[in-house]
C-alpha cells in the first residue's frame, strides 16, 4: 500500500461504518477473530470503507488483496493488512526483549510478586468455538493501565545498541515496515477491555504514542472508542491550524498520522495462537542485532528449541508451556502433588537439561536442536556448540526463580565429550539427592555439578564474571556497612573448592534448599555443615572465605553411559528422565472419548452450513450463467441419497449416547 501524503487527519469511521465492516469481515473465510476485536480495530480504520471491501454474489466481505495467510510458529495465521491511525494498538507486555522484568508462573514463589503476569489464553466465542484472540484476566482496569505503562517503560530501558534515534526516525520519514497486531482481552470486574498489541515492532508503536502525544491506555479504556478518537483527530488537527513551518512537531506527526498494520485476523488453531505470533518475536530477538541483553536473548533461543520440539509432537502443549515459563511447574504430570518449591524447581531445570543434551540414540530431538541452534549440519558438536546450549538452559532455568542470573554460570558443567552423547541423571530430585550427599559420592557430584551453580548464583553467593575489577564490588549481607570484596573467580573455581570440603557444601546446600522453602535468604554454616548459631546471613564474602580460591579439587567428569549393548546407535530412544505418569483410567479415557464426539458434532455442524452456502452460491452462479435447472436430475439424486446415508448413519451413532432403558442396567 502506497503512503499518501497527508494535509490534516482524516475523519474516523461512524459506528454504522464499522459495523459494515465487521460484518463483511465476519462473512469473509478464514477470519475467526471475534467480533468485539474486529469492531475495536476497525475504529482505527483511516481509509475510504471501498477500498477494504469487495462484493461477492450480493454479500459484502473483506477485499481479497487484503488478506494473505503466513507460516509462524510451524501455523497458518491469515494476516489483515488495513492503514489505520497512529493511535492504534499498544505495547505488547510479552515482548520478548523484556522477559526477565517479569515475573513468571513456572516460579513457585512467585504468587505475591509484584510484577506478574497472568497465563494467557485464547478466547472463546458465544458458541463456545475457540476464536483467533487472546484472553487474560486482569484483578481491575488500573491494573490494565499499569502493566501497559510498564511494558512501554521496559521497551524504553531494553533498547539496546541502536545506531539512530527511532523516534527521530520516523518523524522524518514515517514508519516503512507495518506492525503485526494480533487480539487481546483485558477481563477486568469492570468489563472487557479489546485491545491489539503490536506482536512484532513494539519500539514503533510506543514511538508513534511518543509523537502523537497520545495516551495508550486511555484510549484502550475509554468507553466510547469513536468518540474518543473523533476527539483526538480533532484535536490534532486544530493543533496543525498552528503550525508554523514544515518542522512544527505537529506537522512532522502527520508522518506517522495513518500507518500500515497487519492484524492476524484468523488462525487456523486458535488454541496455539499465543505460540504462533509469540514465535516471531522471539524469532527477532534471537539474532537480534540490537544487542539485547544475554538472559533474554538467550531464553529466546532456548525457547526455540522448545517450539521445534512441540511441533514435532515430543512434547506437548503443557510441558512447552511449562519450560518456556508461561505455565506453573504443578501442571507437569511428574510433579508430586506436595513438591515445595526447590523440587518443583528442580524437576523443571533438569527436565530442561535433558532438552538441551538429548542422548544418543534420540534421533527425534538431536538433529533438532542443531537445527534450532544453528549448527553445522555434520560437524561434531564442539565447546562453543556446548556453551551456547549450556547458556541458553541456564537462562531458561532462571525463569523459576525471582531474579535472573548470568547465564555463564552454568558454563563448563557439562563436558563437550558429554554433551555429544548427551546428559544421563539419575532421574532422583534435588530433595532425595540432599538426603544422602554426605554418603553417596554419586549424588554428591550430581548436586555439585547441575544444581549448585544456579543456586549460588540465585542468591547471589557466586557469579560468573571473572573479568573487570569492578566485579570484585560486591553487596555486604543484611546490615554490614559498607560492601564487601570478592576474589578474581569463576564458578568452576567454587565448585571445586566446595567438592574439597563435602561437609560444609552439603550443609550449604540443604540451606540454600530449606531457604527456598521459606522463602528467605539462606544462613551461613560451619565446617560442619551446621547452620551457624550466630544465625549471620550467608553472603558472596563469606562464601568466598567459607571456599577459599584455588584450594579446591577439580570435578571428576561425569561417566561416559555406553549404549546399551545389542542396539545400535540409530535405534536408541530417549529414556524417561522421570518416572512416567500412571495410565489414565477408564473414566478418564471415557471422558477423552465424550469430548471427541462432542468436538466432531460441531465440525459436522459447522461443515452442514457451509455446504448449505456452497449449494446457494452454486445456484446462484447457475442462473446466472442460464443453466435451469442448476443439477442434472441424476446428480440431484445421487447427492440427496448420499446426504440421506449420512445423517441415517449419524442418527444410528448417537443413538448409543441415549440411557438404557428401564431394567436394562448392563
Amino acid at each position: 500500500m502506497t503512503a499518501e501524503p497527508l494535509s490534516k487527519y482524516p475523519k474516523p469511521h461512524t459506528l454504522d461504518t464499522v459495523d459494515r465492516l465487521v460484518e463483511a469481515a465476519l462473512a469473509t473465510d478464514g477470519i475467526n477473530a471475534p467480533r468485539e476485536a474486529l469492531s475495536a480495530a476497525f475504529a482505527y480504520t483511516a481509509e475510504p470503507v471501498e477500498r477494504l471491501i469487495a462484493t461477492e454474489r450480493g454479500r459484502e466481505r473483506i477485499h481479497p488483496a487484503r488478506l494473505r495467510f503466513v507460516r509462524v510458529g510451524g501455523e497458518a495465521a491469515l494476516e489483515l493488512s488495513l492503514r489505520l491511525f497512529g493511535c492504534a494498538g499498544n505495547t505488547w507486555e510479552r515482548n520478548e526483549r523484556n522477559d526477565t522484568c517479569w515475573a513468571s508462573p513456572a516460579d513457585p514463589a512467585s504468587t505475591t510478586a509484584k510484577w506478574m503476569l497472568p497465563p494467557i489464553e485464547f478466547w472463546r466465542g458465544p458458541d463456545g468455538k475457540p476464536t483467533a484472540a487472546l484472553s487474560v484476566t486482569m484483578p481491575g482496569a488500573d491494573r490494565v493501565v499499569e502493566v501497559i505503562g510498564r511494558a512501554s517503560e521496559l521497551l524504553a530501558e531494553g533498547d539496546g545498541r541502536r545506531g539512530y534515534d527511532l523516534t527521530a526516525d520516523l518523524l522524518l520519514n514515517g514508519q516503512e515496515d507495518p506492525c503485526l497486531m494480533v487480539a487481546q482481552v483485558y477481563r477486568t470486574p469492570e468489563g472487557d477491555f479489546w485491545a491489539w498489541p503490536t506482536v512484532k515492532g513494539n519500539n514503533r508503536t510506543k514511538s508513534r504514542h511518543q509523537i502523537l502525544n497520545t495516551d495508550q491506555a486511555e484510549l484502550l479504556t475509554a468507553p466510547d472508542l469513536t468518540a474518543a478518537l473523533q476527539l483526538w483527530t480533532a484535536e490534532r488537527n486544530a493543533e496543525l491550524e498552528h503550525a508554523d513551518s514544515d518542522e512544527h512537531p505537529a506537522r512532522l506527526a502527520l508522518q506517522v498520522a495513518v500507518v500500515e498494520a497487519r492484524l492476524v485476523a484468523g488462525c487456523t488453531k486458535p488454541e496455539l495462537l499465543y505460540q504462533t505470533v509469540q514465535a516471531g518475536n522471539r524469532r527477532d530477538h534471537i539474532h537480534a542485532n540490537l544487542g539485547f541483553t544475554s538472559n533474554n536473548q538467550d531464553r529466546a533461543i532456548g525457547r526455540r528449541v522448545l517450539e521445534e520440539y512441540r511441533a514435532a509432537g515430543i512434547i506437548n502443549d503443557t510441558v512447552f508451556g511449562v519450560l518456556a515459563g508461561d505455565l506453573p511447574i504443578t501442571r507437569l504430570s511428574e510433579c508430586p502433588p506436595d513438591a515445595g518449591v526447590c523440587e518443583q524447581r528442580d524437576l523443571r531445570c533438569m527436565l530442561l537439561l535433558a532438552q538441551f543434551f538429548p542422548v544418543a540414540g534420540d534421533n527425534r530431538r538431536r538433529p533438532l536442536i542443531r537445527k534450532a541452534m544453528a549448527e553445522p549440519h555434520g560437524e561434531l558438536l564442539n565447546s562453543q556448540h556446548t556453551t551456547e546450549r549450556l547458556r541458553a538452559y541456564s537462562a531458561l532455568c532462571s525463569v523459576s526463580w525471582p531474579e535472573a542470573w548470568n547465564p555463564r554460570v552454568d558454563d563448563k558443567t557439562v563436558p563437550v565429550a558429554n554433551a555429544r552423547v548427551g546428559v544421563a541423571l539419575s532421574g532422583k530430585s534435588a530433595v532425595d539427592l540432599l538426603a544422602v550427599a554426605d554418603k553417596d559420592d554419586d549424588a554428591f557430584g550430581e548436586l555439585i555439578r547441575y544444581r549448585a551453580p544456579q543456586w549460588l548464583a540465585a542468591f547471589k553467593l557466586a557469579d560468573a564474571d571473572r573479568g573487570s575489577m569492578g566485579a570484585q564490588a560486591n553487596r555486604g549481607a543484611g546490615g554490614e556497612p559498607g560492601a564487601a570484596f570478592r576474589a578474581r573467580r569463576g564458578i568452576p573455581d567454587v565448585l571445586a573448592a566446595m567438592n574439597a570440603r563435602r561437609a560444609r557444601a552439603v550443609g550449604l546446600l540443604r540451606e540454600i534448599a530449606a531457604a527456598m522453602e521459606e522463602g528467605r535468604a539462606p544462613l551461613r554454616v560451619d565446617s560442619f555443615g551446621k547452620v551457624d548459631a550466630a544465625g549471620d546471613v550467608a553472603n558472596q564474602a563469606w562464601c568466598d572465605e567459607a571456599f577459599p580460591k584455588g584450594t579446591g579439587l577439580r570435578l571428576p567428569k561425569p561417566a561416559y553411559t555406553a549404549p546399551p549393548s545389542g542396539l545400535a546407535m540409530g535405534k536408541q530412544v530417549q529414556q524417561p528422565l522421570f518416572r512416567a505418569a500412571p495410565p489414565p483410567s477408564n473414566r478418564e479415557l471415557a471422558d477423552r472419548k465424550k469430548a471427541g464426539v462432542r468436538s466432531l458434532l460441531d465440525q459436522i455442524e459447522s461443515f452442514t452450513k457451509d455446504l448449505a452456502t456452497r449449494i446457494d452460491d452454486a445456484r446462484s452462479h447457475a442462473a446466472a450463467a442460464g443453466m435451469n435447472p442448476a443439477w442434472e436430475a441424476n446428480e440431484s439424486e445421487r447427492l440427496n441419497v448420499q446426504a440421506a446415508n449420512v445423517i441415517e448413519r449419524l442418527k444410528h451413532a448417537v443413538e448409543g449416547t441415549r440411557p438404557p432403558e428401564n431394567g436394562d442396567r448392563s
